[in-house]
């Protein structure tokens, strides 16, 4: 072999080391997605089934930031308390999107009944070079799913 077959070698390795790498880089942040919608969902349903057991006498919801859902104790949520619990998205995975009934940032469950008077869309975004949402449907009997 000669010195230019082999970087013609090293070269064509490199090309596809580079093609590798990015499809790898776009799945994970596909599975950063699909996760952390997993992860609001199974907290809506973690609030919800709160309420409904009446823990503590009190009602649930959850409130939304652009980059964590904070499960909270009680009709509306209170920044710091005690008695609340952080959930912090990927860095690479924000809420872009909340279109909840009386532009709420929080969905808070009736006691007894479970319903919410707060039914709507939350929509998470992939930030970055990769471009996917996902829409979580919060239906006003408190049911929350995936669409």
């Amino acid at each position: 072999m000669t010195l230019a077959e082999i970087v013609v070698v090293i070269a064509v390795i490199f090309i596809l080391l580079g093609m590798t790498v990015a499809a790898f880089d776009k799945l994970g942040a596909i599975r950063a997605l699909d996760t952390d919608s997993q992860t609001v969902v199974l907290e809506l349903e973690k609030a919800h089934s709160l309420t409904l057991a009446s823990k503590n006498e009190k009602q649930y919801g959850l409130h939304f930031a652009s980059s964590s859902v904070t499960l909270f104790e009680g009709a509306s949520y209170i920044a710091g308390s005690g008695s609340s619990t952080v959930t912090y998205l990927n860095p690479s995975v924000i809420i872009t999107g909340l279109s909840l009934a009386g532009s709420s940032t929080e969905i808070v469950f009736d006691r007894l009944t479970g319903k919410t008077s707060q039914p709507g869309t939350i929509t998470a975004t992939l930030s970055g070079k990769v471009s996917s949402t996902k829409t979580i449907r919060v239906y006003a009997t408190g049911v929350a799913e995936i669409q």
